[in-house]
């Protein structure tokens, strides 16, 4: 999923607004840096489920005309493949 990079900027500052708030974090650099790391996790994890989709498409694809003689569901099917992928891989999404 693409987020703009403002909607990325705002959930890392209001992750390290509640990390401050509730005295979960001690800075040992400057305040600014650790946004970026947590910007950078996030966009990290981002583009780790783009191609985790990616890689579930190109597989219904290549069985995408079983899929159609059978009118199966791809929404279903996609979302089924997802999870299955995530689960053995240990992923976080």
């Amino acid at each position: 999923m693409r987020l703009p990079d403002e909607v990325v900027e705002k959930i890392a500052g209001l992750v390290l607004e509640r990390l401050k708030n509730k005295d979960l974090i001690l800075f040992k650099t400057e305040e600014a840096k650790v946004r970026a790391r947590i910007e950078a996790a996030i966009l990290s994890d981002l583009r780790a489920e783009a191609k985790l989709d990616a890689e579930v498409e190109g597989m219904l694809r290549s069985h995408s005309e079983e899929l159609d003689s059978e009118g199966a569901d791809y929404r279903k099917l996609f979302n089924m493949i997802k999870g299955k992928l995530v689960r053995e891989r240990g992923l976080i999404i």
